[in-house]
């Protein structure tokens, strides 16, 4: 009898590793979402340096970009001439909420 039921188990087929499911994918957490309040702030910010520098002669509206994130913001684009380019940066840095500026602002005379 003991070994009717060793045969009977040797002639049943074993699962193979195709035949276990998947393990799940890891978890990923998502990113910190912005808050509408943080994103209410740094377009706030945006706004008052887009006012600060468009008041700088030698700024056109057309020739430069302004955005914020955290803080921080950015300035791209031309100036009339290099004078003009120093003061948009100061200006944009004496901004209230400005933690700092990136530039890039090149000189292109108009």
């Amino acid at each position: 009898m003991l070994t009717t039921s060793l045969l009977a188990a040797c002639g049943s087929p074993q699962p193979t590793a195709d035949q276990y499911p998947p393990d799940p994918p890891p978890r990923v957490e998502a990113p910190d979402a912005r808050s509408a309040a943080q994103y209410q702030d740094d377009a706030a910010i945006s706004s008052r340096v887009q006012a600060a520098v468009l008041g700088v002669p030698g700024i056109h509206p057309q020739s430069i970009q302004i955005s914020t994130y955290e803080g921080v913001v950015k300035l791209r684009g031309y100036a009339g001439n290099e004078i003009a380019a120093r003061n948009a940066v100061q200006a944009a840095r004496e901004v209230t909420g400005v933690r700092s500026v990136d530039y890039d602002i090149q000189v292109r005379p108009y």
